[in-house]
């Protein structure tokens, strides 16, 4: 991919994109939270077309249309998420704080065996990056987790 298309991307992503790194419940993880990342960018379905040259640029993700008129271009996963985000980083101006975020969170998250003050780090780290995505309320934030763990005894208070 040449640096014109990358900076076209990085603009698009800026603009009508999100990176999420989101505290989901998981019952069969370690520490009942599970952490994924994510990099969504959204058109109106008819302009669907430009997300999926998006989509056959990166050779990465899926494109679904939405209930809102909306279609979203989505790629999952901590691994192809900082590929992702690499390649863009140089290119990015709006979102730079949250790549900073998502790649300490992912030198984190290589560990085998994070600690709990590592996870809710981690968890810390995901609320930063939130902070800046327009976005409804969540409900997993590192509060709950912190909580969560004092109420477990994996932390102390």
């Amino acid at each position: 991919m040449d640096n014109v298309t990358k900076a076209y991307i990085a603009g698009f992503l800026d603009g009508d994109g999100s990176i999420m790194l989101q505290i989901k419940p998981r019952t069969t993880c370690r520490y009942k939270y599970r952490i994924t990342s994510t990099i969504c960018m959204y058109q109106r379905k008819d302009q669907e077309k430009g997300l999926k040259w998006i989509q056959c640029q990166l050779k990465l993700g899926y494109v679904s249309r939405r209930n809102d008129g909306m279609s979203e271009y989505r790629i999952d996963g901590h691994k192809r998420v900082i590929e992702v985000l690499k390649v863009l980083e140089p290119y990015l101006v709006f979102k730079k704080a949250q790549v900073k975020h998502i790649l300490r969170a992912a030198k984190l998250l290589q560990k085998r065996n994070l600690t709990p003050k590592e996870f809710l780090l981690v968890c810390k780290l995901s609320d930063r990056i939130s902070s800046f995505n327009h976005s409804v309320s969540r409900k997993n934030t590192s509060e709950t987790v912190r909580r969560d763990f004092q109420k477990r005894k994996l932390l102390s208070p």
